[in-house]
């Protein structure tokens, strides 16, 4: 997925959200836990909040992060690629990999292992499931610091403004 698709997905997904915000939700849940538990882990969303086969991107530990729910896990990792910072928790996701929405590199979020240029991995958090939330936990994996590099989205540096 391309940069045109990325935006074009953004925006669908903008009206679909309007329309269902307008349903009441009568169910009262309990709000997410605003310290870390014993362990260091932060709460991030309720269980269910998160569909399999989705990501998102959340805040723990004063970052951003990637969060996945794929094979019935949970799992977290740097949300910003280590090609340009583009957010991985809204790329496309198949299998066990994310596409990033700008340009396509793709990364497994089980590893943190950038498929496209494996020199590049991104850094993974600890997940676990409690109380009815879903917790990140402290990185488990540290990521690269450097950014730039080829596009794999069939364009070239030269025909992008990025």
């Amino acid at each position: 997925m391309g940069i045109r698709s990325y935006i074009k997905r953004k925006v669908s997904e903008k009206f679909s959200a309007v329309e269902s915000s307008t349903a009441v939700d009568n169910n009262v849940r309990k709000p997410l836990p605003t310290d870390a538990d014993s362990d260091g882990f932060i709460a991030v969303i309720h269980e269910g909040d998160l569909a399999e086969g989705r990501g998102r991107t959340v805040a723990a530990h004063r970052t951003a992060v990637a969060l996945f729910h794929a094979n019935g896990n949970y799992y977290a990792i740097d949300d910003a690629c280590s090609h340009e910072d583009a957010p991985l928790g809204e790329g496309e996701i198949q299998g066990n990999t994310v596409s990033c929405p700008y340009h396509d590199w793709v990364f497994d979020f089980t590893t943190g292992d950038c498929i496209s240029f494996p020199d590049r991995p991104v850094g993974c958090f600890a997940t676990k499931v409690a109380d009815g939330f879903v917790w990140v936990g402290l990185r488990t994996r540290e990521g690269t610091r450097h950014r730039g590099g080829d596009h794999v989205d069939g364009l070239t540096t030269a025909e992008h403004a990025s």
